[in-house]
């Protein structure tokens, strides 16, 4: 098999295990990707429910709130989908909010991870972090 047909196919295995991802959410509102500003953001003003939660969770994961992109020892946390039926509350001060999240690493692996965030009294991200959770696609190797 030539280098450049083995590419596409890993290009293609990513893909299908980033849509089985959010498909695992259910709903695309809930994903977040990328680091588009370094500026700490408070969550969604007027979150719709647990959706808006686990948008937010999602968007704190990627490391779009100030607070350190997640990572898993080999790669960062490029993509992430929560599922909006796991998030386990609102957010109280000091409180822990937790979610049940597909997140895609920068070393191509996608976990199945139980994300937890902490916020202060101005509903800002203070402290994030994630379980061990599954590991769904491995890193791509070389």
């Amino acid at each position: 098999m030539k280098l450049g047909s083995m590419r596409g196919q890993m290009g293609r295995v990513t893909a299908i295990a980033t849509l089985g991802v959010a498909g695992f959410c259910g709903v695309a509102a809930c994903g977040a990707a990328g680091q588009a500003s370094s500026q700490p953001r408070p969550p969604s003003a007027a979150p719709t429910g647990s959706t808006g939660m686990a948008r937010d969770i999602a968007r704190i994961a990627v490391g779009n709130d100030g607070l350190t992109i997640l990572n898993n020892g080999d790669g960062w946390a490029v993509l992430a989908y929560c599922d909006p039926s796991t998030v386990s509350g609102r957010p109280h001060v000091g409180t822990p909010v937790s979610a049940s999240c597909g997140i895609n690493y920068s070393d191509g692996s996608v976990w199945l991870q139980k994300v937890t965030v902490t916020f202060d009294s101005h509903d800002s991200a203070v402290a994030d972090g994630t379980g061990l959770g599954n590991e769904l696609l491995p890193p791509a190797s070389g």
